[in-house]
């Protein structure tokens, strides 16, 4: 039974929709089952009475609320989910003008009309539902208030008319009220949410990713080469020197001299690469279904744009470099080795004199130690 019931609410939730979008899908569900089974016990309670127009709109609506159930299951999870809420609402509104032409049972019909506040602001939001309830109330005030009583079948004093237009007001205010909180509260936690991601996975001096960054990336494209099979390559690059560049003229020109170097590694890349600060001055490039030759040529091109540009030291132009070392990636080898590789190769090219680059197919003998 309790599956079964789990069932029935997870239906059109899935785990790669946010957690908002399943929770309003959970709501719908819900929501349906509930209009459902109230109508359609309300309707063969009507039956019973020999209430046929009652008993016709209430099994009507009970219908309703079973497509709408179907609907987002049907058409696809958010937008289904979005038409099912619609469904709703629009049957739900319906539902209550009805039972405020005729009364209902015993004239309590109108009593329902206080359940249209906060499922409409629940599914619409803050500004939807605003409108759709000063529509709907503007429709309730005309057939309420109509010459003559002309558009209702049943008659009401004018304090019960009034009040119950008061009591909708006052409801309205405070489901609004509610719903404008709860969006500024969801919006605030979905902010800091993003910040913190992002500073768990960007440097905040480069702007780059930072190593937990990097290593995503990575598996991103782990996992890409082992779909469609085409290997890529990575490059890990050192500025030449660094430690003498602090010692010499302070760690805040080092941190400039980061930036600056990034920002001359990023102005270099094509649009489908990617680059992260690995960790110091240490810095990653993933190149997606790129041959190790191919990643060399681009790594060149870096290298070349940056030992050619002049960066600013203490009001002084200095001539910065960097070696790298580039490694491809194929099914046969692991990360962990390519970056092995990448690392040793990167210090052959500091051991050739810098401003180098240097594969990982070019390695001595010696440095597979």
């Amino acid at each position: 039974m309790l599956n079964a019931l789990k069932k029935f609410i997870e239906l059109g939730t899935h785990k790669s929709l946010s957690d908002d979008v399943n929770r309003r899908i959970r709501v719908v569900n819900m929501f349906s089952a509930v209009g459902m089974a109230l109508t359609f016990i309300l309707g063969f309670r009507a039956l019973f009475a020999q209430d046929i127009q009652l008993t016709f709109i209430l099994l009507t609506a009970s219908i309703l609320f079973a497509i709408a159930y179907k609907m987002q299951a049907t058409i696809g999870a958010k937008r289904g989910s979005f038409i099912s809420a619609m469904v709703i609402i629009a049957c739900l509104m319906s539902l209550m003008l009805i039972l405020v032409v005729t009364g209902g049972n015993a004239g309590t019909g109108p009593l329902w009309i206080f359940t249209v506040p906060p499922v409409t602001m629940f599914f619409t939001g803050f500004r939807r539902g605003i409108l759709a309830l000063t529509g709907f109330i503007s429709l309730v005030v005309i057939v309420l208030f109509a010459p003559d009583n002309a558009l209702l079948t049943t008659e009401y004093s004018f304090e019960f008319k009034t009040r119950l237009l008061y009591s909708f007001i006052t409801v309205s205010f405070l489901s609004a009220f509610y719903e404008y909180s709860r969006q500024r509260s969801y919006n605030t936690a979905m902010y800091l949410s993003e910040q913190f991601e992002r500073q768990a996975r960007y440097d905040p001096l480069t702007t780059l990713l930072n190593r937990r960054g990097g290593q995503q990336q990575l598996e991103q494209e782990l996992s890409r080469m082992q779909r469609n099979n085409k290997p890529f390559s990575i490059a890990l690059a050192d500025i030449d020197r660094f430690k003498s560049i602090n010692d010499t003229f302070g760690h805040d020109a080092g941190d400039e001299v980061l930036k600056q170097v990034s920002d001359a590694f990023s102005r270099r890349l094509r649009v489908q690469d990617s680059l992260s600060r690995w960790g110091g001055e240490e810095f990653l490039f993933i190149f997606p279904e790129t041959s190790e030759q191919d990643a060399k040529n681009v790594t060149e091109q870096i290298r070349e744009n940056l030992s050619a540009r002049s960066i600013p030291i203490n009001d002084k132009h200095h001539q910065v470099t960097s070696s790298f070392g580039v490694c491809e990636i194929t099914p046969s080898i692991t990360l962990t080795t390519a970056l092995n590789l990448a690392d040793q190769a990167l210090y052959q090219a500091k051991n050739n004199g810098r401003n180098k680059v240097c594969t990982a197919s070019e390695l001595k003998p010696k440095a597979h130690d």
